[in-house]
Order: structure tokens, then sequence, then C-alpha cells
């Protein structure tokens, strides 16, 4: 990784560099476009003054004194000076034998010199195999033209002066670059230096060190920077005790929770458990372990991989040797962690045995005594003046109420039996219905009531206790006659694939609201003294929804006062 030193160092050098670059391109451009146009100025000027010396000797065609004073100005001026005729033919050289040198017409600097009244050019000499610059111009007698003069100067003088001044500029401009890095250097450290500073800080913050602070003496970004930092070092530490003695707090409260505490990571691994959670497995260091290494009872098992997979909350009753415990199991909101809570229920399941103990015996006791008292009161029924009946007919129906209510709390208690004996078999639904239905007729018809029954012909029938279903059956269509003064009771069968939907539907006087959780508790009625004028113990929905559960099913209900009540079962097929 490359530190930011590097990085701005690195672009100052880029920087220079193309400066230097661009600066040594243009200087040199500029210096030998200067020189060039100022020599070619220069050879002008001279050419102009001496061609009018060449004009007699060109008038009298003395070719030889010509040559003569060609060779005499060359030498004086160091330069080679060439007489040419308008034909291109070579009259006079300071260098070289006119004679033997090639018809000139065809050069450049020539035909210019003929067309525009000056030519230049820079190109190669064979006749002196060298570079040369050339300057001609015409040479007019009385107005015409009758020859050109050419003036022309080696290149190397001119290269080797160039190359003197290229020189020099090539070391002032390397001095003004090792300048320019060495600025370059303390900037670049004077930015990175702080920055340097802020990293060693920070690294010490998060290794928990809050004591530092970055102090820097100037006044600029630099400093405003190292201020904004320490303020939050400081607000970090502050915010940190904070969330310290909240977490401290957190721990405290988990810790001294009697419930045990289990939080699991998306793939299984235990993140947090309470002390409580330690002992119920006697484990103290549960922590990173899988949930299935620490709890052994499978329907917990089961429970948390169903909310790993779906995310729905979930409850089951679980049982530890002689301790009971409602484990809960829910998928967090943030993350995709499960918190799973285990509450002690043994002291509360204790004293539901000893309820349950308690009105079986007292049930049990009940059944002799109120069984000898109805054939007493029959016998007695028969034999009393019709003055005292009305007073025996009133102790038989309380006597009659009082042996429901045992053999309801007898059902009840053989329901929430450990052994229930469930005899399974091919339930056909259309059958049991309307052998139900036919038990009741006479009450129907006491009360002008109808009880239509329409059943999904895609349905023939489930399997489940056919003694059960049609103890549950009875209840609800019961319960509709009782409490429905006219209209009718509508009972609907429909298929739903993997479920049977039971819909038992009547135009009675509903449930209020507040009594819609209560009523599959046990001997809780809505109307007490209508219940007891119907002979009705409070126990017939609790013995339903107790039979519906052994099914594997589950029951709801929806009233509304005056207007009916409707109950819905939903049977696993």
């Amino acid at each position: 990784m490359k530190s930011i030193f590097s990085r701005i160092f690195a672009g100052y050098l880029l920087v220079v560099f193309m400066l230097t670059i661009t600066v040594v391109y243009f200087t040199f451009n500029t210096l030998n476009g200067n020189y060039l146009k100022t020599s070619i100025d220069n050879l002008t000027a001279l050419n102009n003054s001496m061609k009018f010396q060449f004009i007699p000797m060109l008038k009298d065609s003395n070719y030889k004194e010509l040559n003569h004073t060609v060779r005499l100005l060359g030498e004086s001026i160091n330069a080679r000076i060439t007489c040419i005729d308008i034909n291109g033919k070579v009259l006079a050289d300071s260098k070289l034998n006119p004679a033997t040198m090639v018809n000139h017409s065809d050069r450049p600097e020539i035909i210019d010199a003929i067309a525009k009244g000056r030519g230049t050019a820079v190109r190669y000499s064979y006749s002196t195999g060298k570079n040369m610059l050339y300057v001609a111009m015409p040479i007019k007698i009385d107005s015409k033209l009758a020859g050109v003069s050419r003036v022309s100067i080696y290149m190397d003088d001119y290269d080797k002066i160039l190359s003197g001044m290229e020189g020099k500029i090539f070391h002032v401009l390397l001095i003004m670059v090792i300048l320019s890095l060495i600025i370059a250097y303390f900037f670049s450290q004077g930015i990175t230096r702080p920055i340097k500073k802020l990293i060693l800080i920070s690294k010490a913050v998060s290794n928990g060190n809050y004591l530092l602070r970055a102090k820097f003496n100037r006044n600029d970004e630099i400093r405003t920077l190292g201020d904004s930092f320490n303020d939050m070092i400081g607000n970090m530490e502050r915010q940190l005790e904070d969330i310290q003695m909240q977490k401290d707090k957190v721990n405290n409260i988990i810790s001294s929770l009697q419930q045990g505490l289990l939080v699991l990571d998306a793939e299984g691994r235990v993140a947090l458990a309470n002390n409580s959670f330690q002992v119920l497995i006697e484990n103290r260091n549960p922590i990173g372990k899988f949930y299935w290494e620490l709890l052994k009872d499978k329907n917990v098992n089961k429970l948390i991989k169903r909310i790993l997979e779906t995310g729905e909350r979930n409850s089951i009753e679980i049982q530890r040797m002689n301790e009971y415990f409602i484990c809960t199991a829910n998928k967090l909101d943030n993350n995709n962690e499960i918190l799973v809570l285990f509450y002690d229920i043994t002291e509360i399941k204790k004293l539901e045995n000893v309820k349950k103990d308690f009105l079986v015996n007292v049930s049990h006791e009940l059944r002799t005594p109120l069984t000898v008292i109805k054939g007493y009161l029959e016998t007695i029924d028969e034999n009393i003046d019709d003055n005292n009946k009305k007073y025996v007919s009133i102790i038989q129906n309380h006597t009659n109420r009082l042996i429901n209510i045992v053999s309801d709390l007898l059902a009840i208690s053989s329901l929430e039996g450990k052994s229930i004996n469930m005899e399974v078999t091919d339930i056909n639904i259309e059958s049991l219905l309307h052998s139900t239905k036919f038990s009741f007729e006479q009450r129907l018809k006491e009360k002008g009531l109808s009880l239509s029954i329409n059943i999904d012909p895609t349905i023939e029938s489930f399997k489940g206790d056919e003694f059960k279903m049609e103890q549950v059956f009875i209840n609800l269509i019961d319960n509709a006659i009782k409490y429905t003064e006219s209209g009718g009771i509508v009972v609907n069968v429909i298929n739903q694939q993997s479920h049977i939907k039971f819909e038992f539907i009547d135009t009675g006087i509903g449930i209020p609201e507040g009594d819609l959780d209560r009523i599959f508790e046990r001997l809780y009625t809505v109307d007490k003294s209508r219940s007891r004028q119907m002979a009705g113990t409070g126990l017939g929905l609790s013995i339903v929804k107790h039979i519906v559960m052994l099914h594997n099913g589950k029951i709801t209900v929806e009233s509304e006062l005056n207007k009916g009540s409707k109950f819905t079962l939903l049977l696993p097929v």
C-alpha cells in the first residue's frame, strides 16, 4: 500500500518533470527559431551590402575579378559567398572553383530569390559535405535580373553556439528541479506528518487508550482537523463509558433472570447464555458450541431448526427429569440470531397435578352419593303429593347438573391424562354429522330452529377418534341450540388439501368481545344465570378444545353480540 507521502511526492515529481520538459522544449525551440531568424537577417543585410560590389563586374562579364572579390569578402566575414547567373551557372564562389560546380538553378533558395526577392534554406551541401544555412538575394542591373548573390554559413558553428546555450539552460533547470523537489519533500512532509500522528493516535484509541491527543502548532485546516479529532476521542470515551454501563446493567439483568436465556447465531452456535441456562444444561462454558451439542431434547432441537428455517415464533413444553419448562424461540428483528427462553413451570405443573388429582378424587367421591340421591329422588317423586312435587323437581334439576359437572370433570381429567387412549379410525364425516343432527331433532323442533349441513363432495373421511369427535360435534351444536332463539345453525365442511375446515355458524345471542379469550377455560361461562337455567357446566368448550388439540388441530371463534357466533376447527387430514 502506497503512503500518502509517496503519492504527494510522486505527484510533485511528475508535475516538475512535465514542467521541465515543457520549459526545455519551448526554450530550445524559441532559441533555435530566434537564432535562426537573427542569422538569416544578418546574412540578408550582408548580402544586400555586398551585391552592389558585384554589379560592375557582372556588367563587364569580368568573372575572374568577381571570383577574386568573392574570395576576399568570404574570408573577411568568415562565410561562403556564391554568385550565380540567371540560368543557374556558378560565376564565383569563395570556397570552391566555380568551374567544377554543378548548375544551381534547382536550388530552392535560388528559385525563391528569383521568384520572391529572397530565398532561404537549411540543407546538406554536397559541395562542402556539411549542413549549411543559405540566404540568396537577386542582383538587378537597370531593373533587370542579372544574377543571384548567395551567402551561407556552416551550421556547425550554429550548433556549437546552441549547444553552449542549451548546456547553461540545462544546468539552470537542473538546479531549479532539485530546489523544487526539496521544497516538495518538505511540503509533503508538512502534510503527511500530522496525518501519521493522527494514525498513531487512532491505533492507540482502537486499542483502548483514550489519553492521547493531537496537538499541532499551526493555524490551518490541519489544526482544525486535530481539534475535531480530539473532540471525537472525548465523545467516544464518554459514549463507550455509557455503553459499558448499559452493557453491565443488561448483563446483570440477564444473569439475574430465573429463566434460562440462550442466543444463537445464524449457524446455530451459542452467542450468549445466562447463568440459569448454564445451570439447566450443567455446562459452564457453552459459548461457541452448537445448540444440539448442549440440548439433548429432540423437540427443542426441532423447534430451533424450524425457527432458523421459517423465522416464525413458536413454543413447546418440555420435561427434564422432574422439571417442566416452556421453551419459547423467536428470531431477533435486527439480525439472524435466535432468542430462546426456558420458563420453569415445575411449580405450576405440581399445582395443576394437585388440582387434577383433587378434581378426580372429588368427582369420584361425589359421583356415588349423587347417583344415590338421584335414585331416591325418583322414588320420592313417585310417592309425593302434587303440592310438594315442584320442590322435588328443583332438587332433581340441581342434582342432574351436579352429575353432569362431575361427568365433564372426569372427562377433562381423562383428556389431560398422560396416557390417553386414541382409537384412530377412518371417520365418515357425513354419517357422523347426520347422526349427531338426528339426536338434536326434538330440541330443534321445539325451538323452531333449522340445522343445515354442507359437506364438500371431495371429502369422504378423515382419520381420528370417532367417539371423541362426536363429543366435539355434540358440544358445539348443543351450545349453538342453547344460545339461539331464532334463525338456525349451519355446519360447513371444506376441503383445504392438507386440512379439513369445519365451520359451526349460529344466529344466536353472540359472545361479548371481552369473553372471547376465556370461553375455552374450564367452568367459565359468559352468562352465569343463563347457564344455570340451561344446566350448562361451563366445561363443554374446554372438552372440545382438548379433543381438537389431541387431533393436532386448532379451534378459533368469531362472534358479535346479537348477531351470532362462528366456531372454526382446522383438523389435519
